[in-house]
């Protein structure tokens, strides 16, 4: 018996999606602590627990359109989620090597690459026009409650039980498997793209690599920020997981304030997003004060939230409905790319100009100044768009299996 699924009830379940989709962030909290525990490591192997989640989304996003030809999105959502779940409990028994928690992280990473294309792709499957803005907004300040729950939650496991225990937030993913699958309709297997029509083309590509190089120099706000507060004598996992959460906080504003800020900005949006990003990592890696760091992550969350969705739905907006997955993927798994290679590149610059980690934010904030500008002179899409002028709306019956 197939019955029919009204949108408010399908919008709940893929925000509700959404909740894990900053879990690789919301994770920073525990790096301090990993650190001491493996004192043998460097940073940048210490940094890869978290950047790793990042790596393997490249070869996981650009799998997860073929995946569709053989499961539903909503399955693969569910999957996605399970994985997670999995990468989770993980190092509850395996965490005395590092490479451990690799392993770890290349599960979460798997189940979270699934999870971003097939959330922001159902958003455009059952949402169009200013609808699919709005639940986009939304869909932002979701990642920002989940973003807080995971930060605050691990800062607090590992301060109370050690950083092992900070995974166990990922326990959040059972009862969002549940809401997927009881409000987000089953939906169909997606028959492949016709030949000839992959959707990248050198704007798309331009768009990745601008992302790219955007997620290079945003991952040192994340993967330093434990490091910074307890080099600095600032506080310790539960201050940094404090931190982080303001960070996913106000990622809420950010979300309510999407659609105003495309319909001011329109093109620009990208660009005025990462330069208010360099303008927060600015202020943190030249403070040792509390107050004027919450300062840099509220100012951080909001060009975050504005950014991530923001480049997700122009990217969708590029190209026909048929390919919105592969475009999300390349969006999303470029800039992911970027977060990886961040240690590498980043922390030898800044270690050329001393050993005091604040450099690294002062290079970060440099090379996002500078991001934001190109983005800004060379917008990566048109008005058009970025005001999601795909055509007419299209009504969608959805049905439950």
């Amino acid at each position: 018996m197939e019955t029919k699924r009204s949108k408010v009830v399908i919008a709940a379940g893929l925000l509700i999606m959404s909740l894990t989709m900053a879990c690789n962030s919301a994770l920073a909290p525990i790096l301090a602590e990993v650190g001491k525990s493996f004192p043998e490591a460097g940073d940048a192997n210490i940094q890869i627990v978290l950047t790793l989640i990042n790596l393997i989304t490249l070869p996981m996003m650009l799998l997860e359109p073929r995946l569709e030809r053989f499961m539903t999105k909503r399955d693969v959502a569910i999957l996605g989620t399970f994985f997670m779940l999995v990468g989770g409990l993980l190092p509850q028994s395996l965490h005395t090597e590092l490479w451990m928690l690799y392993v770890a992280s290349v599960v979460i990473g798997t189940g979270l690459s699934l999870v971003v294309v097939t959330s922001s792709s159902l958003i455009s499957d059952y949402f169009t026009g200013i609808d699919k803005s709005r639940i986009m907004g939304y869909q932002s300040i979701f990642v920002s409650i989940g973003g807080t729950i995971i930060a605050k939650g691990s800062g607090s496991f590992t301060a109370a039980w050690g950083w092992e225990k900070g995974y166990l937030v990922f326990l959040i993913a059972v009862p969002i498997i549940i809401a997927i699958f009881s409000m987000v309709p089953k939906g169909k297997v997606v028959p492949p793209v016709s030949e000839g029509q992959s959707g990248i083309d050198r704007r798309m590509v331009y768009f990745g690599l601008l992302c790219l190089v955007t997620g290079i120099f945003v991952a040192i706000f994340n993967t330093n920020l434990a490091m910074y507060l307890d080099r600095k004598g600032i506080g310790d996992a539960a201050t940094a997981g404090t931190v982080a959460s303001i960070m996913q906080v106000v990622g809420i504003l950010g979300g309510l304030m999407l659609g105003m800020v495309v319909k001011a900005f329109k093109r620009f949006t990208i660009g005025v997003a990462i330069l208010l990003m360099g303008a927060a990592t600015f202020v943190v890696g030249t403070s040792t004060s509390i107050p004027m760091i919450c300062v840099g992550a509220f100012l951080f969350g909001i060009g975050f939230a504005i950014r991530n969705p923001g480049a997700v739905t122009f990217g969708a907006n590029m190209v026909p409905a048929a390919q919105a997955s592969m475009a999300i993927a390349i969006i999303s798994a470029t800039y992911n790319v970027g977060n990886f290679i961040s240690g590498y590149l980043v922390n030898p610059i800044a270690d050329m100009m001393g050993d005091d980690i604040s450099n690294r934010f002062i290079v970060a904030a440099i090379g996002l100044f500078a991001t934001g500008v190109l983005a800004l002179v060379k917008a990566p899409t048109t008005d058009q768009e970025a005001l999601d002028s795909q055509g007419e709306s299209v009504e969608h019956q959805v049905q439950e299996a």
